[in-house]
Order: C-alpha cells, then sequence, then structure tokens
C-alpha cells in the first residue's frame, strides 16, 4: 500500500491534504491500526509534529511514502519540487541521523516530478532537489513540496493543484523510464539532473550535491555514495556527474570512489 503523511502544523501540507479527501475521493478509514483516509491502494495519515520526526512511518508497513510539505526558501523561490532523504554530512539539523540516507524511491519520484511539470502554472519552479533532511526511514520514500516565501507556502489554489497531480501519479501507470540512476554534482536545485528525467525518463535515486561532497577540513563525504547505491527501491545502474560544477580534486576523488563501490558514471 502507497503510504501520504501530511502534517497539521504545516499549511502546505494542510491544504495538499484537504484537497485530496475533499476533491479526490479520499475516504475515512483505519490502515495498521491506524485512524487514516483512503482511496483505493492508498493512505493517507495525518501527524501533529514536524515531518522530519516520522520514524514512526517505518512501522506502518508500507510499499512506499510520500510526504506532503511545505518547502521553505531563503530566496523566497516559488517552487514546486520532490527529493529523497538523508544527510550526506555528519549535520543533521533537520531530522535524522548525520551520514545516513533513507532508502530512495527513484521510479515514484520521477511519476511525481513528470506531474508538477504538467501543472498548467506560472512563477513556480519545477524542480528535483538534492537530498537532504529527515526522517530517517527504510520504507522507500520522497517528500512532494509547495515552497516560496510564505504567501506561496499558504497559497491554497497551488496546493490544491499540487494534490490533483499527485493523486494523478499515484494512480498512474508507473512512469516511463530508461534508467534508475544517482546525481553527483551540481546545485541544491540540480537542473541538469530535473532536464535529465523530464527528456530522457532518468529516474534518480539520491542526489548528492556539490557543497556537500567536501567538508571544511578537506575530507570528505564520499562514502556514502555506497548507501545511496543500496538503499534505493530500485539499485542505480550508473552515477550522473554533472561534470562542470566540481572541480579535478573532487573528480578523481568521486570516479576513485565509484570505481570501488562498482559503478560507471556519465557527464552531463
Amino acid at each position: 500500500m502507497i503510504g501520504l503523511i501530511f502534517s497539521e502544523s504545516d499549511p502546505a501540507s494542510r491544504n495538499m491534504a484537504e484537497r485530496l479527501i475533499e476533491g479526490c475521493g479520499f475516504e475515512e478509514a483505519k490502515v495498521a491500526g491506524k485512524e487514516c483516509w483512503k482511496k483505493g491502494h492508498a493512505a493517507l495519515f495525518k501527524t501533529e509534529a514536524p515531518l522530519i520526526t516520522s520514524e514512526w512511518a517505518d512501522s506502518l508497513g508500507l510499499e512506499v511514502i510520500y510526504f506532503l510539505s511545505k518547502h521553505k526558501s531563503e530566496q523566497g523561490v516559488a517552487a514546486l519540487t520532490t527529493h529523497s532523504l538523508g544527510n550526506w554530512t555528519s549535520e543533521a539539523k533537520l531530522g535524522g541521523l548525520p551520514l545516513e540516507l533513507s532508502f530512495a524511491a527513484p521510479v515514484e519520484m520521477l511519476g511525481i516530478l513528470k506531474a508538477i511539470e504538467r501543472i498548467s502554472i506560472t512563477g513556480f519552479e519545477k524542480t528535483y532537489e538534492a537530498t537532504h533532511h529527515g526522517p530517517l526511514l527504510k520504507t522507500p520514500s520522497l517528500f512532494v513540496e509547495l515552497g516560496g516565501d510564505e504567501a506561496s507556502i499558504g497559497n491554497k489554489k497551488v496546493a490544491e493543484r499540487l494534490a490533483d497531480a499527485m493523486d494523478s501519479a499515484m494512480f498512474a501507470d508507473k512512469a516511463d523510464l530508461s534508467k534508475v540512476v544517482m546525481g553527483i554534482g551540481g546545485t541544491h536545485y540540480p537542473k541538469k539532473f530535473t532536464a535529465l528525467a523530464l527528456e530522457k525518463g532518468y529516474a534518480f535515486s539520491h542526489i548528492m550535491p556539490r557543497y556537500s561532497i567536501l567538508n571544511s577540513d578537506g575530507t570528505d563525504n564520499l562514502a556514502l555514495l555506497e548507501q545511496a547505491l543500496t538503499r534505493s527501491k530500485l539499485a542505480p545502474e550508473s552515477a550522473v556527474i554533472e561534470w562542470k560544477s566540481v572541480n579535478a580534486n573532487i573528480k578523481e576523488r568521486v570516479l576513485n570512489k565509484l570505481g570501488e563501490i562498482g559503478l560507471e558514471y556519465e557527464r552531463v
């Protein structure tokens, strides 16, 4: 069964959930001993706590989990995004554990990205985000986010459109894909990886941004690429490196680590 989790304390999350209940046919039910709303093979669960602390969700025994969430942008950039969960570095300021990745759901995340892209709306970027924050889960999971400034986060009409897109993606056939990959390099909003997904059907599992590769003391976090290989509903067939975003020293380290774990790569 597919699970969706929303937080009553998050306005974007709450607005998306209300749309699913009032406009998409989710009805009151009980699943895994918890009260929820259900439609077909999908169940919507409520929490009062921040979504990044939802480690309890593993106990639900779900196939995959979609977290409905707001997205805060320091620059106030309005965006509709999706991403995998985990912390690439020794910091875990937003849930999860340091140097630990959750299990990714690359095919489902590609389906959400494609559904987001089909939303006819201006003023919002539509993109993958790099893997970040908690909760730390063994259940394959992803975040679906409505973000920007407070006005964007609280925009009920946009939240409804995003909920409709999510509902469509969950009950559609699996998104057409050419291969499952992991991404390395680029920014927090990896435009080149998003384009590969939309144009060529690359289903990204985890995305390690350039800023998470090296630490301030010169050490790196590339050992986590082995986690990225194994902690995914479908294992990546190769890595995609945003080549110009990393310098020669980092490239050498990345390629050595990929060689150690036996993963081919391509440049973009």
